[in-house]
């Protein structure tokens, strides 16, 4: 009866290691802002720090981060835990993890994604869906990235940021499988929700995006990428022996 026990504990934690995989798109990491931002945006609520916020990952220097929550404020030299999702990850069984998940779903995170590649990359200009916009600032990119996840908008658009939420609404708003399609290729790009996450306006830290994070490396994943098929092969070993000596019984 041990025996049996044992061996059918075995074989739950298998299955259940082997079903845990598709995690690894996704950590636990430590933000630490150090200051500095690339702009600012001004409108009726006041004069908001934007853009490309200077920062450490896990004690590490990175790119930056740039936030997509307008509803949370956070000091100059925050630290909070985030779960990072790499945005080619994001599908429709852990969107709603993320913190606007539930409200603008794949396709406006699609959206935002647009948005944070060319703040990122320093682009100044967007063509698409009849849409020809120039001259862009990193402060009418994080405005229009605010409107898209704020419900109801926010106050004090111009005219490109106007102009970026519209195509971009008309690129993706309707097409969830486009929406899909672009995710699927930004796997530079990661997404980090508060972690706990409590609600937006809350007063958690916000949510911000990065690019460049690196999952472990070297052995350490090289030995879990092993014992993880080693594991679900023998899962498959055991219930196929199983089942052909009831069989010879």
């Amino acid at each position: 009866m041990k025996n049996k026990s044992t061996r059918l504990a075995v074989m739950a934690g298998m299955s259940l290691f082997c079903l845990g995989l598709p995690v690894m798109g996704q950590q636990v990491v430590s933000v630490h802002l150090t200051g500095g931002y690339s702009t600012t945006f001004s409108n009726s609520d006041g004069t908001s720090e934007a853009g490309v916020y200077s920062s450490t990952i896990n004690g590490a220097s990175s790119p930056g981060v740039i936030c997509d929550d307008y509803k949370d404020e956070e000091s100059a030299t925050a630290t909070w835990n985030a779960t990072a999702y790499q945005a080619s990850s994001l599908n429709s069984s852990n969107i709603d993890d993320t913190l606007f998940g539930k409200t603008i779903g794949l396709q406006g995170y699609a959206e935002v994604a647009t948005l944070v590649s060319m703040m990122f990359g320093n682009v100044t200009s967007y063509s698409a869906n009849g849409y020809h916009i120039t001259g862009i600032t990193q402060s009418e990119i994080a405005s229009a990235i605010w409107d898209i996840t704020t419900p109801g908008g926010i106050n004090g658009l111009d005219s490109n940021a106007a102009n970026l939420v519209m195509a971009l609404a008309k690129a993706y708003g309707k097409n969830l499988t486009a929406a899909e399609a672009y995710l699927k290729t930004l796997t530079n790009l990661w997404v980090l929700t508060p972690d706990p996450k409590t609600g937006v306006g809350s007063g958690e830290p916000q949510e911000v995006w990065t690019e460049g994070l690196s999952m472990p490396e070297g052995g350490a994943a090289l030995l879990y990428l092993l014992f993880a098929g080693s594991a679900c092969f023998g899962t498959m070993f055991y219930s196929r022996k199983r089942a052909a000596t009831n069989i010879a019984a």
